[in-house]
């Protein structure tokens, strides 16, 4: 609401592992909104998309120590958490499939339907590891791309995901470490809503705004190391 900054989170639940991380994502966004709602602007209460998603995915996996409040089974919270850290690997290749995806169809507006097909075909082989048995998929994952709403609904808005996610891995890390500070850089890093610039909001979070392969190379092995705990 943007005279009292009161967020809502609309959702439809069925009392899965999904329902807590929409629940902890959306809280994300809605913590967001409470601490950049005090800027005096109205303009500086709309923050970067990259940096929206660091807030959500961030709460999703500091809400993991909690975990415990909806799953009462320790075989059943052991394979939530489990799974939840396989995806935060795994959304990268298809960010990037997704993104290469939709760039090749907004720049080939009259293609056809077979040609779509064709570089869909070409492009989710090219992130699909060869190693992974896909045999009796075809049919599925030759429109597996529809599922993604983003390419439908906010052309060019899934990379972002991929930004943010890195930020999220980072400010988990951080979490690892030093609860409070973590959880310090998170709020301070989000009552900036957007007076600054992307880099300079990860800075404010205690993050490094680095895309390097060795960086990210990092941030993956210490999402290995988490699940081998698990």
């Amino acid at each position: 609401m943007a005279e009292t900054g009161a967020p809502f989170i609309f959702m439809n639940a069925a009392g899965t592992l999904n329902d807590v991380i929409t629940m902890v994502h959306e809280g994300g966004h809605a913590i967001h909104s409470f601490l950049s709602h005090p800027l005096q602007l109205t303009g500086f209460k709309e923050y970067p998309t990259e940096f929206a998603e660091v807030a959500s995915m961030s709460m999703e996996l500091f809400s993991m120590n909690e975990w415990g409040v909806f799953f009462n089974n320790d075989e059943e919270l052991k394979r939530a958490k489990e799974l939840q850290l396989e995806r935060v690997l795994t959304i990268f290749p298809w960010i990037a499939t997704i993104d290469k995806f939709q760039h090749w169809v907004y720049e080939n507006p009259n293609h056809t339907h077979e040609e779509r097909l064709q570089n869909w075909q070409r492009i989710l082989t090219e992130f699909t590891p060869a190693s992974l048995d896909v045999s009796g998929l075809e049919a599925y994952r030759n429109y597996s791309w529809q599922r993604q709403l983003h390419l439908f609904e906010v052309p060019f808005y899934y990379i972002e995901y991929g930004i943010a996610q890195l930020g999220a891995i980072g400010l988990w890390q951080q979490f690892q470490k030093d609860k409070d500070q973590a959880l310090q850089n998170y709020t301070a890093a989000l009552s900036l809503g957007g007076t600054r610039t992307l880099p300079q909001l990860f800075e404010a979070a205690g993050l490094q705004f680095d895309l390097s392969p060795a960086h990210i190379k990092g941030l993956m092995e210490f999402v290995k190391e988490q699940m081998e705990k698990v």
